[in-house]
């Protein structure tokens, strides 16, 4: 019976401790994400079930900013061209207007991410700006 009362106890706790948890990595995420980030490289790979011969990569070299705040805007300079658009993160989630892209790192000084549902496997690499 002892047992028993433990064991339920155990597994109401448990989801509890780990939503707290979930919540805390996802405000971090997003108190980390509020920069304004320069673009360093934008790598692109073709998935290897696409392309028979393995795998191809190429860089190009972005001339990008991207500004998020904290009302959930982003703004975007890319090559001149500007936009504004609102973003959401949910887990490593990053929603940029309509297209989603996985959080691969986000540090204090980098941030790189990638296409979620890409033909492409884009992968962009930022830097804070200081």
């Amino acid at each position: 019976m002892q047992a028993s009362r433990i064991n339920i106890k155990l597994l109401t706790i448990t989801p509890l401790i780990l939503f707290i948890g979930s919540c805390l990595a996802q405000s971090e995420i997003e108190d980390r994400i509020i920069a304004k980030w320069i673009s360093v490289v934008e790598m692109d790979s073709l998935d290897s079930s696409i392309n028979p011969f393995g795998d191809s990569y190429s860089k190009v070299e972005l001339n990008t900013t991207i500004i998020f705040d904290t009302n959930d805007m982003v703004f975007i300079n890319q090559n001149g061209n500007e936009y504004n658009a609102n973003y959401s993160i949910k887990d490593s989630i990053l929603t940029i207007g309509n297209r989603q892209y996985i959080i691969i790192e986000i540090t204090k000084n980098k941030l790189i991410y990638k296409d979620k549902n890409g033909l492409l496997n884009k992968q962009y690499e930022f830097k804070r700006a200081k």
